[in-house]
């Protein structure tokens, strides 16, 4: 899998957040039972019908204690709303009188603990995690899911594992701002990266994005758009045969990062200049990396024939082997 630009994601999620940010109720606070209620009720269905109920349910059972005091009729008229109103009621039941048995009717503060709690599961205990507690953990729902596997797909399987999307989450997280950027990434695959016509146009990851760019690819049959392929699979090949990771080809080359993964992506037709700082670094000629031949200039008379590889040539870079 390529060197994922981690900064380059996470700052155009936080950035794009600011200023789409959500404001539904269970955002304004981070009471962990609030935010526990506001998760256990948007699990299979939408955040606009959580909106209309969600307050009222609060205000009727504002803490643990009256949960498991209510009955299941009483708990099912207040779950209309937002359907499966049965199902939801018997497992808040179970859920409050869990946690009044083993916590005291408090919230756990660990991932471990809320993970045991019934009627959770692992996305929304990665959530109360993360949003009440303001702890470093990747909120993986179908959303979020679909952002990863459109903006590196080029790089995982065509169908790839829980356990792998997981890792891949945790890898972009940022360092501060977890929680917005957990709140913006669900937004993002909820308002633009949509199941259906995703809004690719206003995406703040679409530099990057392998789905994108794809589409672009797919939706063009132009000269510049088969070079742009063509440098692309070249690249990529070269650099994989020459053990070298993606950042130490941008160390050595003085390329950076991102130019590239967009070259190696296809989004963009490298210029002449840069393809012979690759080619220097991976130790090619610069024509394998190329979809077309370089222009060469015509030796005047007299003077020796000067080959590309002898006009790109330099230091002489150690093969190292990275691990992206």
């Amino acid at each position: 899998m390529k060197c994922i630009e981690t900064k380059f994601f996470a700052d155009g999620i936080l950035g794009w957040a600011d200023q789409h940010f959500s404001d539904f109720p269970w955002r304004r606070n981070r009471s962990p039972y609030e935010i526990l209620v506001a998760e256990f009720l948007l699990k299979r269905t939408t955040a606009t019908a959580v909106g209309r109920i969600y307050e009222d349910f609060l205000i009727r059972f504002p803490c643990v204690q009256d949960l498991a005091a209510a009955s299941e009729e009483d708990l099912v008229e207040y779950l209309s709303g937002v359907g499966l109103q049965n199902q939801r009621a018997r497992s808040l039941k179970r859920l409050s009188t869990y946690l009044i048995t083993t916590f005291a009717s408090d919230i756990p503060s660990d991932l471990e603990s809320l993970l045991q709690v019934p009627g959770l599961g692992d996305y929304s205990a990665g959530a109360i995690f993360s949003f009440a507690f303001d702890s470093p953990i990747a909120v993986l729902d179908v959303n979020v899911e679909r952002i990863i596997v459109r903006v590196f797909g080029n790089d995982l399987s065509p169908h790839p594992s829980k356990a792998v999307l997981k890792e891949v989450a945790h890898r972009l997280m940022p360092e501060e701002n977890h929680r917005e950027y957990n709140y913006g990434l669900l937004d993002l695959g909820r308002l633009v990266c949509r199941y259906a016509n995703p809004k690719c146009g206003v995406c703040p990851l679409g530099s990057i994005c392998d789905y994108r760019a794809n589409s672009a690819e797919e939706n063009s049959g132009d000269a510049s758009s088969d070079l742009m392929k063509q440098s692309k699979s070249k690249l990529k090949t070269a650099r994989k045969q020459s053990g070298i990771s993606l950042r130490r080809l941008a160390e050595i080359s003085g390329v950076s990062k991102l130019t590239i993964i967009q070259i190696e992506s296809g989004r963009t037709s490298p210029r002449r200049e840069t393809l012979e700082k690759l080619a220097s670094a991976l130790r090619v000629d610069p024509k394998d990396l190329d979809g077309r031949e370089l222009l060469v200039p015509t030796p005047t008379k007299g003077e020796g024939a000067r080959t590309v590889a002898g006009a790109c040539s330099g230091p002489t870079a150690p093969p190292i082997v990275g691990v992206l």
